[in-house]
This record gives structure tokens, C-alpha cells and sequence, in this order.
């Protein structure tokens, strides 16, 4: 086979050529980028389904197990290139298929055919010098790491690395416009198959089945629970009760890689108490704050705090805590609400690059707060155009923060505690709300999720209901 359209690729070749070039001159000695392997689930004939590196992937790499791109300093992206690759199999074709033959794989990644080697060839490709590697997580590429005698990737390498994928240029936004699309149906129908009596499994089951259908896989975990409270929660075991919200983040992946990453919540029965209605209102207006807050200059960090003040007023009309907003937001006592980060970056992950950590997230000389809430914040970077983020301001009920007197007594003076008591009696869980943004020079924010509802009228509409396609 040697359609290279066959192979999911993002950019056309040259754009791939230029990653490459632009890498190659910030190097002083070559990097190999790792694609990977399926991880095993029980034994390693029963796997995991194969995502190659993030890393290795934007420079180019074709989508195969166990290969690696070789990128040599000052190298034109071409020339000073190999990808490295597995020979196939003779068994192959039997098992999955027929797969990508050298010509489709060099069309892909832009490179002559001679530019193609086995992985075994990489010790001559390097003569002896000292190489550095990116390498996912798994344990036969870890091992093919410590053969070859690879070094981890050092931070100028990586910080030349992010600078490159920190901003999206237009091939990569209209594949995140692709998986926003996708991820945008699922919501829908998660919201149609809301109602009461029903459990989260049905739910989460609608949401999976568009991604399915669409060729696409879950971006991460999907979270859809009741239990809003529990940031991460996973399993979908709760049954919708009447009175109760649920809460749906969940995202697509498209072929290529490129994620989308959405909140709603919505209310089971298709209506909001007064105060389930009230707090919605209030993330609502934070998430749009902090959203039309995404300006080319403006820091993250900003945009978080200006969240929290938007979420320390509604909590004062909720009479839920008492004082003026912009102290209340000072002293951080919406953390005990608002326990985490407004967002974070998002493109080839979710949570793009989190695997370099802080060295992606927060620019040179920046480090996380240490207080409570805000130490979550996983970005704090000027926005730049191209840049692409998520915004997520929530208002929750959780019943660990209220037993920790750590948490709760230095804020005793502001706390109305019957009000949170009787929130807390409710089981309120949790409300969040998230829209992709993606920065531009000029024009104010692209929300890439603008068509799929917030408005609490439009959204209680959706429950139990067809969801209009916007």
C-alpha cells in the first residue's frame, strides 16, 4: 500500500519538514522522538488501543507502533532526518490488516524513502554520540530507550519543543474545530438521554456511541456522574434522581490526535431549583468573564482570578459567604467552592504537554502559588495568538473540604455555615461549565464550543429531549 491519504496526518509534508528544521537549529545533539506502543491490559496480546507520542506525532511521525523520528542538529528537516521504523512482519497482513508500505510512510512524513531504517539501525545512525529522547511512558519504549543508551530529553530541549507546540496554526485549529464538532454531538446526546430513573451509564453510553460513529475516541475518561463533587470521578454506577445534577465532561479525539474537552451540567428532572439555578448563573457568568478574557497579552493567571471574583460575588448573593467579592477573592475563600484552576492548554492532549509538567504549563521565572485552589492553576502563561486553553470555573459542594479545619477556619469569619450546611444536607454536588477558546490576534476569542448550550433555559430544554445542533 502506498496511498499516504490513507495515513491520518494533520499538516501537508512540508509543514512537518519545517517542525523539523525549526527543532533541528535549537539542538546540540539528536533527538529521538518515540512513538510508542499499545500498553498491555492484561497480557501483551490484549491491548490497549495504540496512540503514538504527542511529541512525535506534531514532527511529523506516521501513527506506528514502535517507530521513532531521529532529528540531528542543524538539520533542513530533511536531510539530517530518519524515520525509524519497524520492518513489517510476514505475519501482519493476517492480524491487522494490511498496513503502511515505506513509500506511504516517507510520503507522509515528508522524507525520501531513504531516509527509512529499523530501529536496530540506530546505534550506527549515531556513531557514538551521546542522544537525548522523548519517550512515552510505556514500558518496551522505556526499555528501547535504555538500550540505545537514550537520555531523557533536558529542558532546553523540551523548552524548544513546547515553544514550537505552545501555539496552533490553521491545519491544527480546523482539526480541533473537527474534534469540537464531534465532541459537541456527544454532549447533545448525553443531554437527550438525561432523565430521571435512569442511570449515568446511559448517559455516558449516548456520548460514547457519536464518538464511535464519528471514527473518534474519548479524549480522556468521559466524567458523568452526579456526584459533580468528585472532580475526576470515574465510573457511571449513580442512578438520575429527580433533583439531582449531572455533570458530563467529556471530549473527542480525531484521527489525528487533536482533542476537544467540554463541561455541561444539567439538571435531571429538566428544571433548576432556585438555587441550582442561581450558582448556574454564577459559573455561567465566570466562565464567560474569564472567556472573553482570552486576549493576546492577557495572563492566564488573570483570567483565573477574574473568574473567582465573578464566583466570590455569586456566592454572596447566595449568602453563602459574607463580605465584599474582591476581598473574599484576595483571601482565596472562593478555593472552598472553586477548588481548582480555570483551565489549561489543549491541542495533540487534553491537557497538551502536561507530560512535560510545569515546564509547559508555566513560562520561565513562574511557579504555582501554594495556596489551597489556587496551587491547581495548571497554566500561568501570556496568551499568546494560536494559543489554545480551556476554560472551566465551577461551584461545588465538597464534603471533605468542609471537615478539614485546615481549610475551613482561617475563612470562619466569612462563612455563613447553615447555608453550606444545608447545601452539603441536599447533596448539591457540583456545577461546571467549559468552553475551548483559541486565541487570536485580533477579533476576540474563538470559542470553539460556542454551539453547544449554556444558557440555563436552553440547556433544561435539551434534558430528555432532542438537542438542537445549534
Amino acid at each position: 500500500m502506498s496511498d499516504s491519504k490513507s495515513i491520518p496526518m494533520t499538516v501537508p509534508g512540508h509543514v512537518y519538514r519545517r517542525r523539523r528544521a525549526e527543532l533541528a537549529q535549537a539542538l546540540k545533539r539528536p533527538l529521538v522522538l518515540q512513538a510508542g506502543h499499545a500498553p498491555a491490559r492484561t497480557y501483551p496480546t490484549n491491548p490497549h488501543r495504540f496512540r503514538a507520542g504527542s511529541t512525535y506525532l506534531y514532527f511529523g511521525g506516521p501513527p506506528l507502533e514502535h517507530a521513532a523520528l531521529l532529528i540531528e542538529p542543524g538539520s533542513d528537516g530533511e536531510v539530517g532526518c530518519t524515520l525509524l521504523r519497524p520492518p513489517a512482519g510476514p505475519d501482519d497482513a493476517l492480524w491487522v490488516g494490511e498496513v503502511p508500505d515505506d513509500v506511504a510512510l516517507a510520503a507522509a512524513a515528508d522524507l525520501p524513502v531513504t531516509a527509512l531504517a529499523s530501529p536496530d539501525q540506530l546505534p550506527a545512525l549515531l556513531s557514538g554520540r551521546p542522544a537525548a529522547a522523548v519517550t512515552p511512558p510505556f514500558p518496551q519504549a522505556m526499555q528501547w530507550a535504555r538500550r540505545m543508551k537514550l537520555r531523557a530529553a533536558n529542558q532546553a530541549e523540551l523548552r524548544a519543543i513546547i515553544r514550537q507546540r505552545l501555539t496552533k496554526d490553521e491545519h491544527e485549529l480546523d482539526a480541533m474545530r473537527r474534534a469540537a464538532r464531534v465532541g459537541m454531538a456527544a454532549h447533545r446526546a448525553a443531554m437527550s438521554a438525561c432523565r430521571p430513573g435512569r442511570l449515568e451509564a446511559d448517559a455516558a453510553a449516548a456520548f460514547t456511541a457519536v464518538l464511535v460513529a464519528n471514527q473518534c475516541d474519548h479524549a480522556f475518561n468521559p466524567i458523568v456522574t452526579v456526584r459533580g463533587e468528585v472532580l475526576h470521578g470515574h465510573g457511571h454506577p449513580n442512578k438520575l434522581e429527580d433533583g439531582a445534577l449531572l455533570v458530563v465532561d467529556g471530549g473527542a479525539e480525531e484521527p489525528t490526535g487533536y482533542a476537544s474537552d467540554f463541561t455541561r451540567t444539567m439538571p435531571v428532572s429538566g428544571r433548576w431549583s432556585p438555587i441550582q439555578r442561581h450558582l448556574y448563573e454564577t459559573v455561567l457568568r465566570a466562565v464567560e468573564t474569564a472567556t472573553a478574557a482570552c486576549v493576546a497579552g492577557r495572563r492566564y493567571r488573570e483570567v483565573h482570578d477574574l473568574a473567582a471574583g465573578v464566583i466570590c460575588a455569586g456566592l454572596v448573593a447566595a449568602e453563602l459567604l459574607r463580605g465584599d467579592p474582591a476581598e473574599l477573592a484576595a483571601r482565596t475563600a472562593h478555593a472552598l467552592f472553586f477548588p481548582h484552576g480555570v483551565g489549561h492548554l489543549i491541542g495533540l492532549d487534553a491537557h497538551d504537554m502536561e507530560d512535560f509538567g510545569d515546564l509547559a504549563g508555566y513560562a520561565p521565572g513562574r511557579k504555582r502559588r501554594h495556596e489551597f485552589g489556587s496551587r491547581f492553576l495548571r497554566l500561568d502563561r501570556d496568551l499568546e495568538p494560536g494559543m489554545t486553553v480551556t476554560i472551566e470555573p465551577g461551584i461545588y459542594a465538597v464534603p471533605a473540604i468542609w471537615a478539614c479545619p485546615e481549610l475551613v477556619q482561617p475563612l470562619a469569619d466569612v462563612i455563613n455555615r447553615p447555608k453550606v450546611d444545608a447545601l452539603l444536607a441536599e447533596r448539591f454536588g457540583g456545577i461546571r461549565i467549559e468552553h475551548v477558546v483559541a486565541v487570536r490576534a485580533e477579533g476576540g476569542p474563538e470559542i470553539l464550543s460556542a454551539e453547544l448550550p449554556t444558557d440555563p433555559d436552553e440547556v433544561a430544554a435539551c434534558v430528555g429531549a432532542a438537542c438542537p445542533a445549534g
